[in-house]
């Protein structure tokens, strides 16, 4: 690769010592580089040539580097800003995360530090790029069901009040959360994605955070009470006024509230427009458009052979049950082109993807259908865990990915079920 075509990092920082060592770091990695010394020299640096990375320190003389931040965002709202601060504080960095900024780098700079953070943002604004299309992909599919959701996203996106999106498992809450966000009125602002571990029961970070942004709740029933008392008084308070707002559950929360698990008010507060996300099941009819689409997806973005299904192939594929949804679909799409011997998917390949393993079956003949729904659940959560860690080998983090979970929940579904890693 020849420089011209390695990145273009403008540097601002007022320390000459520090932007000559920056300079000569990057530019010994081959990339292009341009210092300045404050913010009026960086102002007519990015005018001149927008570069696809900046390095902004945060104190500065003429101007500090967080207003600088926010001014910069608002002429290039994707201008990937990487923020540099020997002072820094966890307000400081929810600030600059807050306004746009992708990663915060703590002084005394190392050449493994500045390198890592460098490659790391840059990455992450390639991945963001070619999942830009993905994430704020249309539903797929023409089906009734299909083609309503989409007009009611559509009408609702740009509503200031909160959206509810209630679907099983597996039939793309996030996905639908992206592109209601695209069609929102904070399509320019970040799309923030919390979980009840990840939720800062704290009504300064979370009203800063959501500021100007999308807030993305997944599962919202699994918030403690600490969390929706605060959720409610900001909601009550209009402190989560200058956002969009997206709450998702895997079931309607009546049930919850009445068995005292979740906040009525709380829920009168997010219910008010609450949108249906169908199971695979209920439009059977979208699936040859979803196989053309993950077949697109997968051979474009993973390099996937290209494998073509056949129309046996996808009747097969019509008459399954999908009690996992369109993620079922989507995995099972996966494993055929991976292990796809022919350029053409047949109906025999099909039927051997669908056909449980057997410690898949052994699995499911384990449970004890007599116990108690919650008890019961637990085992079968104690099966699935193990059989996925036994799969990637005792690694959390690859059994977290197979199974759709973040890693901290599934440390803690660990702990809760007394599995020691070590052992599986």
């Amino acid at each position: 690769m020849s420089t011209e075509d390695k990145p273009y990092i403008l540097v601002v920082d007022d320390e000459p010592a520090i932007r000559e060592l920056i300079r000569d770091i990057l530019q010994d990695e081959g990339y292009q580089v341009t210092t300045a010394e404050d913010g009026a020299s960086a102002r007519k640096y990015l005018t001149d040539r927008l570069p696809q990375l900046v390095l902004l320190d945060i104190w500065m003389p003429d101007v500090d580097g967080i207003s600088l931040l926010r001014e910069f965002k608002q002429q290039e709202p994707h201008l990937t800003v990487v923020m540099m601060s020997g002072h820094g504080t966890i307000e400081t960095a929810v600030e600059a995360t807050r306004l746009g900024a992708s990663d915060f780098i703590e002084k005394p700079l190392s050449i493994a530090k500045l390198l890592r953070g460098v490659e790391t943002a840059l990455a992450n604004q390639l991945k963001q790029a070619s999942n830009k299309q993905h994430q704020t992909q249309e539903p797929v599919g023409k089906s009734p069901e299909t083609v309503l959701l989409r007009k009611q996203a559509q009408r609702v996106a740009k509503h200031p009040m909160p959206i509810l999106l209630i679907g099983e498992g597996g039939t793309g809450k996030r996905c639908f959360a992206h592109y209601l966000h695209s069609l929102g009125a904070y399509t320019e602002g970040k799309f923030i994605e919390l979980s009840a571990e990840s939720f800062p029961v704290d009504s300064l970070k979370l009203s800063t955070l959501a500021q100007n942004n999308c807030l993305y709740l997944n599962d919202v029933s699994r918030l403690d009470a600490k969390a929706q008392t605060l959720l409610l008084h900001l909601l009550e308070n209009e402190k989560l006024n200058q956002c969009q707002l997206i709450f998702a559950s895997p079931h309607n929360l009546e049930e919850n509230v009445t068995n005292g698990l979740f906040s009525e008010a709380l829920l009168y507060k997010i219910n008010s427009i609450s949108l249906q996300l169908p199971r695979l099941a209920d439009h059977i009819e979208d699936i040859p458009e979803l196989i053309h689409y993950f077949v697109d997806q997968y051979t474009s973005e993973n390099q996937l052979p290209y494998r073509h299904f056949t129309v046996a192939a996808q009747n097969r594929l019509r008459n399954y049950p999908w009690p996992g949804n369109i993620i079922e679909l989507q995995n099972i799409i996966q494993r055929l082109l991976v292990l796809g011997d022919n350029d053409d998917i047949d109906e025999a390949d099909v039927e051997q993807a669908l056909t449980p393993s057997k410690e898949e079956q052994k699995a499911s003949n384990t449970i004890n259908y007599e116990l108690p729904l919650r008890e019961a659940r637990e085992q079968f959560e104690r099966i699935y865990l193990l059989y996925k860690l036994q799969q990637t080998a005792g690694n959390v983090g690859k059994a977290a990915k197979l199974a759709g979970m973040e890693r901290t929940h599934l440390y803690r579904k660990l702990r809760s079920l007394d599995i020691d890693t070590k052992q599986t």
